[in-house]
């Protein structure tokens, strides 16, 4: 009778053991769920923070050469931080279209401070009695692979 009592008792204790384990595993697996559901997240928000930065001027019709060198700048540090060159696939090409100093200005963020401020002053040059001539974001599109903006295109009014 007695081993008969300690051999429930270890079953008792086996299943226990079981039932903890199982407990620990599922716990294990739900919070790490979680928390890559929380990461996901984050980096959404990230995506849409970063896209948001260009995404603001799509549209617009009322942006100075002042807006679109901002922008180029942007584009450029960026291109810089995240070392991206002209191979990769989140580099960020910015272009005006339409006739700016005789031609269409491609490449904008390759473009030397001194080269950005000469369009600057020749944008200044055509000032009229409406101010500024006015430039118009006419297309921006998405890396098909990180989602992240890739191309701002202007045009000028």
């Amino acid at each position: 009778m007695e081993n008969a009592t300690k051999a429930l008792i270890i079953a008792a204790e086996v299943l226990i053991g079981v039932m903890i384990l199982s407990l620990a595993v599922y716990l294990f697996v739900t919070f790490g769920q979680t928390a890559k559901e929380v990461d996901e997240r984050n980096a959404e928000t990230q995506l849409l923070q970063f896209n948001e930065q260009y995404a603001t001027y799509l549209g617009r019709k009322d942006l100075t050469i002042y807006d679109v060198i901002s922008i180029t700048n942007k584009a450029k540090e960026n291109n810089q931080v995240y070392e991206n060159n002209e191979n990769d696939e989140n580099y960020i090409v910015v272009n005006i279209n339409g006739n700016i100093n005789g031609a269409a200005q491609r490449d904008l963020q390759k473009k030397t401070e001194e080269q950005l401020n000469e369009l600057i002053l020749n944008e200044q040059t055509g000032i009229t009695g409406n101010g500024l001539p006015k430039f118009t974001c006419t297309d921006i599109k998405y890396s098909e692979i990180t989602r992240k903006v890739i191309l701002i295109e202007f045009e000028k009014n």
